[in-house]
């Protein structure tokens, strides 16, 4: 079909001359009701071969453009959808976070020399295709590729990243069956830092406890220990 914009024209003049015979009707200003008037909706549901003539047709010619619209329009649509993975910077995005993941938007700055403006659009575009997710924590998003990496690890590889939880694991990792006196001595911060930065860890079972009477002890997880060590690797 070379002119398929000249048929859908044609098709759509067809109904609306045949909604101009079939459904002829006059506008006439709108006068207030005297007597009472019937306000609980329709009387009846009709089926769709129940209906007129020329709205069967109308409906039918509109199930005909949409048709035709995708035939036309379908691949050069699915054309710019794979055109997002052919940009060099998406490119070199998705790589930097591929090789780094639950790195923060501040790493893809530092490490790719790509402007902020720049980075922020393709980024935001990556995660519309849903080629890249982020997790938060707190102020801080972990970017991290769709896939590869099991969804609950990917938490913990956010948490990972945040400095101060790292260096609160890693002293753990070294010293098990530390207290939290002893940590923050350790790391010179309060008790309380040590405690707020401890709970979500405790929470997602990245750190676990135990009471020997007098302090709790902190252990790292077996799993956690795991991804610490490819971590480093």
């Amino acid at each position: 079909m070379r002119h398929p914009s000249i048929v859908l024209f044609f098709l759509l003049m067809v109904g609306v001359t045949v909604a101009i015979v079939q459904g002829g009707y006059s506008v006439e200003p709108y006068s207030p009701q005297s007597g009472p008037s019937d306000m609980l909706g329709a009387d009846s549901t009709i089926s769709f071969f129940e209906l007129p003539l020329w709205i069967q047709i109308v409906w039918f010619l509109g199930v005909l453009g949409a048709m035709a619209g995708a035939i036309k329009f379908g691949p050069l649509v699915l054309g710019k959808v794979r055109a997002v993975l052919h940009n060099k910077n998406r490119m070199v995005i998705l790589e930097y976070i591929g090789c780094n993941p639950g790195c923060t938007l501040a790493d893809l700055l530092k490490n790719t020399d790509m402007n902020r403006g720049t980075a922020r659009y393709h980024l935001c575009l990556l995660l519309i295709q849903q080629k890249v997710i982020r997790k938060k924590n707190g102020k801080l998003s972990y970017l991290f590729t769709n896939g590869g990496i099991q969804l609950n690890r990917k938490q913990v590889y956010g948490y990972i990243m945040n400095p101060s939880k790292r260096e609160i694991m890693d002293t753990i990792l070294g010293t098990p069956g530390i207290s939290n006196k002893e940590l923050a001595e350790r790391l010179e911060v309060t008790q309380s830092t040590i405690s707020w930065h401890l709970q979500p860890l405790l929470d997602e079972e990245m750190v676990v406890t135990r009471w020997d009477g007098r302090y709790l002890n902190y252990f790292v997880s077996p799993k956690t220990e795991d991804i610490l060590n490819e971590y480093r690797k």
